[in-house]
């Protein structure tokens, strides 16, 4: 009974993650926490604009959470928790980068000026954006750009790698970015 609860949580979870990528497409958030309690459902999402997801007076988020009981039929409640600006945020950064080549930008230098303001931060290693899809022409292709040192396996790489994505729609097809930041391991930072 434990495993099909489980499951039904994780298709639940799924869901609404889905949902809110969908309805917040254009506030930049990094992700959604879900927590189940007996008899409600908490939302967490964290962002740099918390103003745009709440609204004037609370009435985005009112509305977002009226949305969200009456779709999945769950006691839901919505907080929004802001990220400082100073933290890396691998998904803001891989959607930041879709939105620039849907808007026509020059997709080598949306990369390189990523990474530099990337590998400004002291905590960071590393970091790699890769693009792929339909980036010039009529074949697809794979750009990878990087600087630092990044992890590729092994436990470090699941630890430490904060990872984005993002899909850009221009009129040629669709591209896929990347982004995945490696970051110091707490006990690097002291020395």
């Amino acid at each position: 009974m434990k495993e099909i609860l489980f499951v039904r949580n994780g298709i639940l979870e799924q869901e609404i993650y889905d949902y809110l990528v969908e309805q917040l497409k254009d506030a930049n958030f990094e992700d959604i926490d879900i927590h189940h309690f007996p008899t409600s459902v908490r939302i967490t999402i964290h962002t740099t604009q918390p103003g745009v997801i709440i609204g004037p007076g609370g009435e985005n988020i009112e509305k977002l959470t009226n949305k969200i009981r009456e779709k999945f039929k769950i006691d839901a409640q919505l907080d929004v928790k802001r990220i400082e600006k100073e933290i890396v945020t691998p998904q803001i950064i891989a959607k930041n980068i879709a939105k620039g080549i849907e808007n026509k930008k020059n997709y080598r230098r949306l990369a390189e000026y990523y990474l530099e303001k990337i590998m400004k931060h002291e905590e960071v290693l590393g970091v790699e954006i890769i693009l792929d899809g339909l980036i010039s022409g009529s074949k697809t292709r794979k750009d990878r750009f990087y600087l630092g040192y990044m992890k590729k396996s092994g436990e470090d790489a699941e630890r430490y790698i904060k990872r984005g994505a993002a899909t850009a729609h221009p009129p040629i097809g669709a591209i896929g970015v990347k982004v995945n930041v490696y970051i110091k391991p707490k006990d690097e930072k002291k020395s």
